[in-house]
């Protein structure tokens, strides 16, 4: 690392390293963040496209691409220090889940899609991306973030620009055989990626993109797809027509409050658990604090948590805000789940409320609940749930021990999983009253 940056870096790991190129993650000694170093090898064998990484970067700004914070050189290496990506490769995701949903392969397909078009139609000429693979897509919580930006190329006006770099398995023929590339080079490797999406959804959500997929990869460029915004139509004509067929199903209610009986129960584990569980299960929900306790905070000190530029908090499955701040001075999220920790209050406005009580003596509460409440309860016994249950005359929900709530166990999913059937689902029409 240069003298100048290890003044105010230090080195945590060596993430990967090429005869050209060097990429260690550090820790900023004046804010404690993370950050990658890319150093790029001053020779004369080192491609000339993976020193325009950083000219591309810097007039970057989309919450899709990893922000550039600063650049640097010595006699050696010239340096590019990048955000840190929290969260796996879109590969290592797909591979985890094994199944995915079509409303997840939409979102992530849309999205990547708007990174493209952002990409595409960028002032005063289009930047290409020419290394688009799974292992350049990173899941941050429910953002996708594309990476590596070493092949990166601006498509200057004569248009006439030839490449043969990038990924043989996902590159376009003419990158292959040295031809000219231009935005439908980026969206044969787009197609690659969907193609590669769908062997994770059941075989009949695949046939509606088996026509649009097969447009992007033609192998002659001139009979392929040229311009990311018909993708981008295809695409939300199959999410408008999703969303027709689920008009007369059960969907999830989009307001869920989970209530403590008192301070220390643990409501804010079961919040966080279930806004994981939720996420897991290609819902897409997100954690609101409505709490002065610090609950969270103390829990994501043990957890790499990572703040996006929207103040969002992103941990694995995990996806939320913790008061008042940017995230909420932008307005709420388009769509998904909210899970509100309310502490201790019983007076949040939701559809339908998770109260949190203790079986410990000390902890126990006899009050009476109201009916729309969700009985969970932590410390019982089998026994003392069952008188606990009909004194309230509810259905009690164990919740069974998990050390990390952002790690749920099969007994945590099995348990939500029975809840959501059960209490959290309710018609079209109930589901805007709430």
């Amino acid at each position: 690392m240069s003298y100048f940056l290890s003044d105010r870096y230090e080195t945590q790991d060596v993430l990967y390293e090429t005869s050209h190129t060097r990429v260690v993650l550090v820790r900023a000694l004046d804010t404690g963040d993370l950050h990658v170093i890319k150093g790029i090898r001053k020779d004369p064998t080192t491609p000339e496209h993976f020193f325009l990484e950083a000219s591309l970067l810097q007039d970057l700004s989309h919450p899709g691409i990893p922000i550039l914070l600063e650049t640097e050189e010595d006699e050696s290496y010239f340096y590019i220090v990048e955000e840190y990506i929290y969260g796996d490769s879109l590969d290592q995701y797909l591979l985890y889940h094994q199944n995915i949903s079509q409303d997840t392969f939409l979102q992530f397909a849309m999205q990547l899609c708007e990174i493209i078009r952002y990409l595409h139609t960028h002032d005063p000429y289009p930047i290409l991306h020419l290394d688009l693979k799974p292992d350049h897509i990173i899941v941050c919580g429910n953002q996708l973030k594309l990476i590596d930006f070493g092949n990166a190329k601006i498509l200057t006006s004569s248009g006439n620009d030839f490449q043969n770099f990038g990924t043989k398995k996902y590159a376009a023929p003419e990158q292959k055989h040295g031809g000219a590339v231009d935005q439908r080079t980026d969206i044969y490797g787009l197609g690659k990626i969907f193609s590669y999406m769908l062997l994770f959804l059941p075989m009949q959500k695949r046939l509606r993109f088996f026509g649009l997929v097969t447009r992007m990869l033609r192998y002659d460029k001139g009979r392929r797809i040229t311009d990311i915004s018909r993708v981008q139509d295809h695409l939300q004509r199959v999410w408008q027509k999703n969303k027709k067929e689920k008009k007369n199903k059960k969907h999830l209610l989009n307001r869920i409050a989970v209530v403590g009986s008192e301070s220390g129960v643990g409501a804010t584990h079961v919040a966080v658990a279930l806004v994981c569980y939720l996420n897991r299960a290609g819902f897409y929900a997100y954690y609101r604090n409505e709490t002065e306790a610090p609950t969270l905070e103390r829990m994501l000190q043990y957890n790499m948590a990572c703040i996006g530029q929207d103040g969002m908090i992103y941990h694995e499955f995990f996806r939320g805000y913790l008061d008042d701040g940017p995230a909420l001075a932008k307005g709420e999220p388009p769509y998904g789940i909210q899970v509100i920790d309310c502490g201790c209050r019983t007076d949040v406005t939701a559809g339908a409320t998770i109260y949190v009580c203790s079986g410990r003596v000390w902890q126990r509460q006899e009050k009476v609940l109201a009916e729309n409440m969700i009985l969970v309860g932590n410390h019982f016994s089998r026994q003392e749930a069952g008188q606990y249950a009909r004194v309230q005359k509810k259905r009690m929900y164990l919740f069974p021990w998990q050390k990390n709530p952002f790690h749920t166990t099969l007994a945590v999913q099995r348990l939500f999983s029975k809840m959501i059937e059960r209490e959290l689902l309710c018609e079209k029409k109930k589901q805007a009253d709430a």
